[in-house]
């Protein structure tokens, strides 16, 4: 073979190998930013972090610290960064927004071992607060039952706070829709509203249970991008589907992008928006309904609560707030399938419930 055909074929590898995905490590501990000596915070919580995606909501993060650190001023407490994928961005954000002590990202690709989350559990059990990142929860549904699932949950027991964003926010209920069986369909396979409501029994839709237990969130399936990526209906999809599986009351949570719902120890959740715009609806059946295999699926009278204000209040224990409630139903045979045609806002005159 000549010079000039090894340099093509050399060219060649370089050229596929470009635009190969990356596969992530099995383990990725980065350097810890921030005050290398651990803090020494007693967390004030515990507390969630509820994140819907698309940006960082900043004062979701402070009041992250405020709860771990015990006070608006004090510098302290240490945030490890969990994720399946990406880099370590998090680190330095999360030392501008607020006086952490420190913070750290630790990457998990699909081939760590036990020993591997076991090490990475160990950085967990000396920080007062974990944040799940977004990217593809099916990749976070595999640490269930693993020392590091483990770990975050004692942080949670302690007094610390639990948060995540996007699929980092799809796993923290007590039911999560892991995306399972939609990867193993293949990589552009996705569950979205048309298809849910389409066949609400189709087989790419799949549940991991339990993989943290979290008492506000108890009986809660949460879910992202709500508004944006128009995922109300297949949130009523999961929820009928749930349903059957374990009857009794059950609840979806919608937050949309640049939004957050801090909930404090006392199970009181807050909305919080990075800018304008932003919301979280909180849907609940109010009658049984039946998923027939290949039928559009059909449900009446969601109760739908919507909080779209900074600052206003969830009781996660009570499921109620003082905030616009309304009924909302779906038939997927008709179109639109929504009534009202917009389930996202209340009509002018919706009544505000009391809680």
């Amino acid at each position: 073979m000549t010079v000039v055909n090894l340099i093509g074929v050399a060219l060649a590898v370089l050229a596929v190998a470009s635009v190969q995905p990356s596969t992530p490590p099995a383990l990725t501990i980065f350097p810890r930013a921030g005050n290398p000596a651990d803090s020494h915070s007693v967390p004030h919580g515990p507390g969630l972090v509820l994140m819907g995606g698309g940006g960082t909501v900043d004062p979701a993060f402070v009041w992250m610290h405020d709860v771990i650190a015990g006070g608006h001023d004090k510098r302290g407490g240490d945030v490890i960064v969990l994720r399946a994928s990406g880099d370590n961005a998090y680190d330095d954000y999360l030392l501008k927004v607020a006086p952490f002590n420190s913070a750290r990202s630790i990457l998990i690709g699909k081939s760590a071992t036990t020993a591997d989350l076991e090490r990475a559990a160990s950085y967990v059990d000396r920080a007062q607060a974990v944040f799940f990142a977004g990217g593809d929860q099916a990749n976070y549904a595999r640490w269930k039952g693993s020392p590091l699932i483990a770990a975050v949950q004692r942080v949670y027991q302690r007094g610390g706070v639990i948060g995540g964003t996007s699929a980092g926010l799809a796993i923290l209920g007590e039911y999560a829709y892991d995306s399972v069986a939609a990867d193993a369909a293949g990589d552009d396979v996705e569950v979205t509203t048309a298809n849910a409501v389409s066949d609400p029994s189709e087989p790419i839709i799949s549940f991991t249970h339990k993989l943290l237990d979290l008492p506000p969130l108890r009986r809660i399936i949460t879910d992202t991008h709500f508004v944006a990526r128009n995922r109300f209906g297949r949130l009523a999809v999961f929820l009928s589907r749930i349903g059957q599986a374990s009857p009794g009351r059950l609840m979806g949570v919608g937050l949309d992008e640049r939004s957050a719902i801090v909930i404090d120890r006392h199970g009181i959740g807050t909305l919080m928006l990075e800018h304008h715009g932003g919301s979280a609806l909180f849907i609940r059946p109010t009658r049984p309904d039946h998923i027939a295999p290949g039928t559009p699926f059909s449900v009446q009278d969601l109760s739908v609560t919507v909080l779209n204000q900074t600052g206003q209040h969830y009781d996660f224990n009570r499921w109620c707030a003082q905030a616009p409630t309304y009924s909302v139903s779906i038939d997927g045979a008709r179109r639109p399938i929504y009534e009202p045609a917009d389930p996202y806002h209340p009509l002018s005159g919706a009544s505000s419930a009391h809680c």
